[in-house]
């Protein structure tokens, strides 16, 4: 195919995307691989493709550069779920400049996202009415799709909101501590590399042992995931010299009003899990102690109003700005800050269905944030949860010490052999200069 990028209609802008369609370098792909139970028919994953497409087609758009700002654009090409053994350059002429990709090998489906286009959320909603439509074909069952978009139900302007398309209200009176943050400690074991080869620990615990490990403790999943790792870390390093922070990425689609939409729609919540005075209350009491901070962070009021603090900075750039390439040069922003150790994206589970059981494993294939962070997937499927401990270079003392904290609170867990993936760069912008 020619290296130009066709001309596509553009749409609305894509106000939602710009912390990432202005970084000055493309970011990997991100990819959710499941394994299935039996080989993977490729006509029938094209007909739950092109169903899904047909139900949601805003999924097939891409996005274009016209001088300084980025618009959504209707891309008529074809979408094709290729049999190819991994993943593609999204968002360029592999795809047929799509944001969105699936592919096929064996008993392997990889679906993959340009993080600019949606959010993990977003390719939630792509794998899930693909795979619904696949096994409705594949058993000749009309399943239950229990909250699954799928082409029995309709499309609404919701589904495309614009998250920064308005200004939220915030109750009278409200106002955010602006407190300094202190520098968080830094792994040692985590050398910065922003591309290359990524290593992957993984682990799972029962879901019934652990939730009611949880409960025991008054606390949430992702509060008590924090707690553990960041007890690892205090064990492997005992001498740390600033506190050990936890960085979980959530969605506000509830606090913003905007459940339906794939786009871009989360923030996070910072936790302090070790390395302050709370260390010496006992386990349950921070487990409380932590859980009211992430609630006092999980608030309608504390969203709207980190929302309007950086709505300006984002819409006035992409309406003021003149020269793309221009805009590269300038940092990016608020997107940049970083206050943690770690992160823990906690990703729940997908909607349960009658052929969950035909899923055998979810993976979620993602860089850790600049290849310089500590990243932790975790997915609750078929009851287990599975933790997969991310980093752009090997750690395997970091994965020791957080194997034995989860047998010293006498959760069975068990490990699986170390794992290595690479992701390719987007290429959204392939041709567009």
């Amino acid at each position: 195919m020619s290296n130009m990028r066709p001309k596509f209609e553009k749409k609305e802008m894509a106000f939602s995307s710009s912390p990432y369609i202005y970084l000055p370098v493309d970011i990997p792909a991100y990819t959710v691989e499941l394994t299935h139970r039996d080989p993977v028919d490729g006509t029938l994953l094209q007909r739950a493709l092109d169903r899904t497409i047909q139900r949601m087609p805003y999924l097939s758009d891409t996005l274009v550069i016209d001088h300084g700002a980025v618009y959504y654009a209707s891309d008529p090409l074809p979408m094709e779920a290729a049999h190819v053994a991994g993943i593609r350059h999204v968002g360029g002429s592999e795809t047929n400049y799509h944001m969105l990709d699936v592919t096929y090998d064996g008993n392997v489906t990889w679906f993959t996202m340009y993080h600019g286009f949606c959010d993990g959320q977003g390719i939630y909603t792509f794998l899930e009415s693909v795979l619904y439509h696949y096994y409705c074909m594949k058993d000749g069952v009309e399943y239950d799709p229990n909250g699954i978009r799928c082409d029995s139900t309709e499309a609404t302007e919701a589904e495309t909101f614009e998250p920064y398309s308005r200004e939220y209200e915030v109750s009278p009176g409200f106002s955010m501590a602006r407190t300094e943050m202190p520098t968080p400690y830094h792994l040692p074991e985590i050398v910065p590399n922003r591309g290359g080869e990524v290593f992957e620990y993984g682990f799972s615990l029962p879901s019934e042992a652990f939730m009611r490990f949880v409960k025991a403790n008054g606390a949430s999943p992702s509060v008590m995931l924090s707690m553990l790792v960041g007890e690892a870390i205090q064990r492997l390093h005992p001498d740390a010299d600033a506190p050990i922070f936890v960085n979980i990425p959530v969605s506000i689609r509830r606090q913003l009003g905007c459940e339906e939409t794939f786009k871009n729609c989360s923030s996070r919540v910072v936790l302090p899990v070790a390395g302050t005075p709370m260390d010496a209350l006992p386990f349950e009491q921070r487990a409380a102690q932590l859980r009211a901070l992430l609630k006092q962070q999980m608030t309608e009021d504390h969203f709207h109003a980190i929302y309007n603090r950086i709505r300006p900075i984002y819409v006035n750039r992409m309406e003021q700005a003149t020269d793309y390439a221009e805009e590269l040069k300038k940092p990016a922003a608020f997107f940049s800050i970083q206050h943690d150790t770690f992160y823990i994206d906690y990703i729940g589970s997908m909607h349960k269905t009658g052929y969950s059981e035909q899923i055998t494993d979810v993976r979620f294939l993602c860089a850790p944030a600049g290849g310089k962070t500590l990243h932790l997937n975790i997915i609750e499927h078929n009851g287990e949860f599975r933790i997969t401990c991310l980093a752009c270079n090997d750690i395997p003392t970091v994965a020791d010490a957080l194997e034995q904290v989860l047998k010293d609170h006498e959760l069975p867990v068990k490990r699986f052999p170390v794992q290595r993936f690479s992701l390719p760069l987007t290429a959204w912008r392939e041709g567009s200069f």
